[in-house]
């Protein structure tokens, strides 16, 4: 997820772990700095935009490596506060706790986790929460502040460490049970619909577990299905659109998308743009802006050739935000695409 939460979570876990022997500010300070460590991979230079896109949230989000990471960080706080010398199992605890919670709250969202590297390479995407979730955040993020603001009351601290942390997994709870909700209610659409399809993967829209959009694969075509969990009325209805796999028959080499393919669990489409072949990663975005899209190839008259893959920086259509909203509350908010 974003870092602030990831730093509000493992200042919760500091606060309620090593907080009992530094105090709450400082056991806040080392839980968020330790949390946050496993997203320096973003400073790991890549070759492409499109090799950092489909690496990150590798080796350092491991469990075996943040297994592996932790003495390393936990000697390193026993030593930059002697309070914790003669306390190393609940130093080292704290810090594969923040280490490993960070993993796997990655692995809640859509982006996809590599848990169990070098083991297995395949991402590991939960998709229950959005990467920005307000009421997941709000309750880490205020029991960091109390301990960050109130040093000297540490009960105060630890009791609102300890509610948010109840609070927030609670909460990431209740996205599992939304996530099955909306895909039953995905699963009657397609089916009402007549779309037979290869795969499936439900997505959170942003901001909320309550609206979800289903994705689904089938052959060279994929339909997007917008359900609230708050639907009572007949099944939603099913956009399709074409993925343009011939595209990848004319490609001089198909690496690039054998990458992202791997990466994306197959949800993915190609398109061709002004002599530009283009493709994205379907289950980030809205229809039509995607937010990683790539453009691997261009034709050089009259051939195609390669090109290092470049990301398209595109402008946000931000109004769909205010849809997102409608949407949760009124069935009949159908979005055209």
């Amino acid at each position: 997820m974003d870092p602030l939460t990831q730093v509000a979570l493992g200042a919760a876990i500091g606060t309620v772990t090593i907080g009992r022997k530094v105090g709450a500010r400082r056991g806040a300070v080392f839980g968020g700095v330790v949390a946050e460590m496993p997203d320096i991979d973003v400073f790991f230079p890549s070759a492409t935009p499109l090799d950092a896109f489909v690496g990150h949230r590798g080796a350092t989000h491991s469990i075996i490596m943040c297994a592996l990471a932790t003495p390393l960080f936990g000697e390193l706080l026993a030593r930059l506060d002697r309070r914790l010398q003669g306390h190393r199992g609940l130093v080292y605890g704290m810090a594969f706790l923040a280490l490993s919670t960070h993993a796997i709250l990655d692995a809640f969202t859509t982006y996809g986790t590599r848990l169990l590297w070098p083991f297995s390479d395949r991402a590991v995407s939960w998709s229950t929460v959005f990467i920005i979730d307000p009421l997941y955040t709000l309750p880490l993020l205020v029991a960091m502040i109390i301990a960050l603001i109130q040093p000297k009351r540490p009960q105060i601290a630890l009791r609102a460490a300890t509610v948010g942390l109840v609070l927030s997994s609670a909460y990431l709870g209740w996205t599992v049970v939304a996530q099955q909700i909306a895909r039953d209610r995905v699963e009657l659409a397609l089916d009402a619909a007549g779309v037979r399809y290869d795969r499936l993967k439900m997505i959170p829209m942003p901001f909320n577990s309550l609206l979800w959009r289903g994705l689904a694969i089938a052959g060279d075509r994929y339909a997007n299905v917008y359900v609230s969990v708050l639907d009572e009325g007949p099944p939603a209805p099913v956009h399709e659109h074409p993925r343009n796999m011939a595209l990848l028959d004319a490609l001089p080499d198909r690496t690039p998308v054998r990458k992202i393919d791997a990466f994306s669990h197959g949800f993915f489409a190609m398109t061709e743009d002004g002599g530009a072949v283009l493709v994205r990663d379907l289950r980030m975005g809205i229809e039509p802006d995607y937010v990683f899209t790539f453009e691997i190839a261009r034709y050089r008259s009259p051939d195609l050739a390669m090109i290092p893959p470049a990301r398209l920086e595109e402008e946000r259509d931000w109004s769909g935000l205010r849809w997102i909203w409608r949407r949760i509350f009124d069935e009949g908010a159908v979005r055209a695409e």
